[in-house]
C-alpha cells in the first residue's frame, strides 16, 4: 500500500506546487466546438420561432443552420428536395367488410401481453356499455372506405371529406391493409373516446392523425391512440401525429407497435421521416429488425421513443427537440443488437439516451447532443454495449454513464461541458472490464470518476484539456498516472487500488452473448 501510495502523493503534491504558482488552469476553448455550440443554438432558436421548420427534413434543418455533416445516419425517406412527400401507389386488393362488433376482443388481447391497465379509461370514454367499434376484415382499408363504412352501418353519418373527424372506434383486424394517403387528415375525437388498432398491416403515406377536442366528459383521462398489436406492422412515411396518446403502459402511449409472440407478423415496421408532436410516446415492443430514421420528435410528454425486447431496432438520423420530461430514446428489456446512430438531441430532462435491461450488444454511436438538463448517454445493466463517435456538449450532469454493465466499449468520443464527470462508471460486476480509448475530455466537472468501478482500460485518451480536475471518485489517487500522460500514449489497466501498464489486453467477443 505504501509502495502505492508514495508516487500518487508525490505527483499531487507537484500538481498543487505548480498551481500555486500558475493557478488553476482552465480547458482552452476548442474553435471547433465553439462553432458547432454556435450553430446548434440557432438551430434551436430556429425550432422554437418557426413553426413551419419544425416539418422539415432533419437534413434540410441542417442546410439552414451550416450544420451539413454533422452526421452521417440521414435517410432521403422518399421526399425531394422542397421536402414533398412520393406519391404512395394506388391501393390494390378487395376492399375489406365492414360490421359493427364489440372492441372488448381488441383489449382482451392487448391485454395478454400488456396487462389490463388503463383499459378501465377506454371502457369508461364510453358510458352505458356502449362497446360499438367498425370493424374491418379481409382486405383493403381507405379513408373514403371508412367514411362509406359508417354511413352503412348507420354508426356515424357526419363524416365527409373535410371534415374527417372520426367519432366511433376503429378496429382493423389481420387479413386488413390500411393505407392513408397524403391527403387525409384523420381526427379522432377525445370527448368520444375514439382510437384505432390493427392487428393487420399499416401503410400512412403523407397522412396527418391527431386528436380532436376537450376530454371525454365520462374519462378525463382518456385520450385518443393508434396502437399496432398483435403481428401488425407499420409502415409510415411523410406522416405526422399530433396529441395522441395517454396512460403508463406502451399500448395507448399514442403511436404504438405492441407484438404479440403467438400471432404471426404481416411484415417489419418502418417509420421514417414523420413527425411527432405532443405524444406520451412512440413504443415498439416486441419484433424484430424495426427501422425508425429521420423523424422529429417534439414536445413530446414522456419518453420519445421506447424500445422494448425489439431485437436488432435500427434508430437513425432522427431528431429530439422541444420540452422533454425525460429520456429522449429508450431500449430497454433485451433489445439485443439495436442501433442507435446519427441522431441530433436539443435539450430534454434526464439522460438522452438510456439502455436498460440485459440488452446485450447496443450500438450507440456517432450521435450529437446538446444541453441536457440531466445526462447524456447511460447505459445501466447491459452487456458488450459500444458507445462509440459521439459528441456530447453541455449537459448538466454526467456525459457517458456505465453502470452495473460489463465489457462495455467507450471509444472515440468528444466530451465536453458535462457539468458532472465526462465518463462516469459505476455498481460494476467485481470482474468487469470497461474499454476507454481515443475519447477527448474537455472542461468536464471532472474527465473520468467512479465509483466501485471495477477495471478500467484506458488508451489514447486526450485530457489535455481538462482541467483542472482530471479523474475524482474513487480513482482519485491514480490521478498521477493521467498527469504523466494526458494524452494517454502508454495503455493502462486502472482500479481504485492501483494502475498497471498490461502486456496485452484485447476488446471482448461478445458475438456468442445473448444469442438466441
Amino acid at each position: 500500500m505504501a509502495r502505492t501510495l508514495i508516487p500518487a502523493l508525490a505527483a499531487a503534491m507537484m500538481l498543487c506546487a505548480s498551481l500555486l504558482v500558475s493557478g488553476p488552469a482552465r480547458a482552452a476553448p476548442d474553435p471547433a466546438l465553439v462553432r458547432l455550440t454556435t450553430q446548434l443554438d440557432q438551430l434551436s432558436d430556429l425550432l422554437k420561432s418557426d413553426a413551419a421548420a419544425r416539418s422539415l427534413p432533419l437534413e434540410l434543418l441542417l442546410l439552414r443552420t451550416g450544420l451539413t455533416g454533422l452526421t452521417d445516419a440521414l435517410p432521403r425517406a422518399g421526399r425531394d428536395a422542397a421536402g414533398t412527400v412520393d406519391a404512395p401507389p394506388p391501393p390494390q386488393g378487395p376492399p375489406a367488410q365492414a360490421s359493427v362488433e364489440t372492441f372488448r376482443t381488441a383489449l382482451a388481447v392487448l391485454s395478454q401481453v400488456h396487462g389490463g391497465q388503463d383499459n378501465l379509461d377506454v371502457l369508461l370514454a364510453h358510458p352505458g356499455d356502449r362497446t360499438d367499434a367498425l370493424t374491418f376484415r379481409s382486405g383493403v382499408v381507405t379513408l373514403d372506405h371508412i367514411r362509406q363504412s359508417l354511413r352503412d352501418t348507420g354508426l356515424q353519418a357526419d363524416m365527409a371529406p373535410g371534415h374527417d373527424t372520426l367519432r366511433v372506434p376503429v378496429i382493423l383486424w389481420e387479413d386488413t391493409l390500411l393505407q392513408l394517403g397524403p391527403h387525409d387528415r384523420l381526427g379522432l375525437s377525445r370527448a368520444d373516446g375514439v382510437f384505432v388498432i390493427s392487428f393487420g398491416r399499416v401503410e400512412l403515406d403523407g397522412a396527418r392523425v391527431f386528436s380532436v377536442g376537450g376530454e371525454s366528459p365520462t374519462s378525463k383521462d382518456f385520450v385518443p391512440f393508434v396502437t399496432i398489436a398483435g403481428g401488425g406492422s407499420l409502415n409510415a412515411r411523410g406522416a405526422s401525429f399530433d396529441g395522441l396518446g395517454f396512460g403508463n403502459t406502451p399500448k395507448f402511449s399514442g403511436v404504438s407497435i405492441v407484438s404479440h409472440p403467438l400471432m404471426p407478423s404481416t411484415g417489419n415496421t418502418r417509420i421514417a421521416d414523420s413527425h411527432f408532436e405532443n405524444l406520451v410516446t412512440v413504443a415498439m415492443t416486441g419484433g424484430e429488425a424495426a427501422v425508425i430514421t429521420g423523424n422529429r420528435f417534439y414536445n413530446m410528454r414522456n419518453n420519445a421513443l421506447m424500445l422494448a425486447n425489439a431485437v436488432g431496432a435500427q434508430v437513425h438520423g432522427n431528431l429530439f427537440f422541444g420540452d422533454g420530461p425525460t429520456n429522449a430514446v429508450r431500449v430497454l428489456a433485451g433489445s439485443d443488437d439495436a442501433v442507435v446512430r446519427g441522431n441530433v438531441l436539443l435539450e430534454g430532462d434526464r439522460s438522452g439516451i438510456l439502455v436498460q435491461g440485459q440488452s446485450t450488444r447496443v450500438e450507440v454511436s456517432g450521435n450529437v447532443i446538446w444541453r441536457r438538463s440531466g445526462g447524456a448517454i447511460k447505459l445501466s445493466g447491459t452487456r458488450c454495449g459500444v458507445v462509440r463517435g459521439n459528441v456530447i456538449l453541455n449537459s448538466r450532469q454526467k456525459g457517458i454513464d456505465i453502470r452495473s454493465s460489463d465489457a462495455t466499449q467507450v471509444h472515440a468520443n468528444t466530451i465536453s461541458g458535462s457539468g458532472s464527470a465526462g465518463i462516469w462508471v459505476s455498481a460494476q460486476p467485481r470482474q468487469a472490464v470497461t474499454y476507454l480509448s481515443q475519447n477527448t475530455l474537455r472542461g468536464n466537472g471532472a474527465g473520468l470518476s467512479t465509483a466501485t468501478g471495477a477495471r478500467l482500460f484506458l488508451a489514447g485518451n486526450d485530457f489535455s484539456n481538462q482541467f483542472p480536475r482530471l479523474i475524482d471518485g474513487d480513482l482519485t489517487l491514480q490521478n498521477h498516472a493521467i498527469v504523466r500522460d494526458l494524452h494517454g500514449k502508454t495503455p493502462m489497466l486502472m482500479s481504485a487500488s492501483e494502475t498497471v501498464v498490461p502486456s496485452s489486453l484485447a476488446a471482448p467477443d461478445c458475438s456468442d452473448w445473448g444469442q438466441k
